[in-house]
């Protein structure tokens, strides 16, 4: 078969994390910037460089290179421990079927497994490390490059030629994500995508987006090797 390349989304895709980034990205905020109160922005399956650029923008803060780092930096000091907390309190774990399912990917070489998150690579692998998930993935996609979602197809192509030593064609990469902003991301870059009712939208959601397959879960391992085998 042709060796397909999988990118799988983090959160509400391979695992739960209860709230953790949110939550830490807040408090981040409140202490960097001796904030009051912090109001919230949308954050399901956007990239944390459009998120924190409006968070910054919405508190009134300047856009800058050095104040995103500053809240980066802070927001990477509380993720650790917030996560634990949630993990201990059973409301953050991994998905149904994912540790099985990167075990099986693992040992085939008809699968090149990467991630494409909307995740900075530091917080990904923070959150990845903690479930003992991220030595599963070869290289990865990361929220830094984008401001908006579907803007990683150009990053996600180019990151892809580099691993893989030479241009893959868009028809053997595969989205594995969660939400509608992952199939769109995969409709521009004119690949399948398999979108999980993991994440909080429904399955008419998921199919009414496009995505090429809705499953429940990642649970049947057989049906979902089957189909990306494809």
């Amino acid at each position: 078969m042709t060796r397909r390349v999988l990118l799988f989304d983090i959160d509400g895709t391979l695992i739960r994390c209860g709230g953790a980034g949110g939550k830490s990205l807040l408090a981040a905020m409140a202490d960097e910037f001796a904030l009051e109160e912090v109001s919230p922005v949308p954050i399901h399956g956007r990239t944390d460089l459009g998120i924190v650029n409006q968070l910054l923008g919405d508190h009134g803060i300047e856009c800058t290179e050095a104040n995103r780092h500053r809240l980066y930096n802070r927001y990477y000091s509380l993720l650790p421990a917030r996560l634990a907390q949630l993990a201990e309190a059973a409301e953050a774990h991994i998905l149904p079927g994912v540790q099985s399912l990167l075990g099986h990917l693992s040992t085939s070489s008809n699968f090149v497994v990467g991630l494409l998150t909307g995740n900075m690579p530091t917080s990904a692998r923070i959150k990845l490390d903690h479930f003992e998930l991220w030595d599963h993935f070869q290289f990865g996609v990361f929220g830094n490059q984008a401001d908006h979602r579907p803007r990683l197809a150009e990053p996600a192509m180019a990151a892809i030629a580099s691993h893989c030593g030479e241009p893959v064609h868009a028809k053997d990469v595969i989205i594995i994500g969660d939400t509608p902003l992952d199939v769109e991301l995969a409709k521009v870059m004119g690949s399948r995508s398999l979108a999980l009712c993991t994440g909080g939208f429904s399955a008419g959601d998921l199919q009414q987006s496009g995505a090429d397959l809705v499953l429940e879960d990642l649970s049947d391992n057989h049906r979902v090797l089957s189909w990306l085998a494809l």
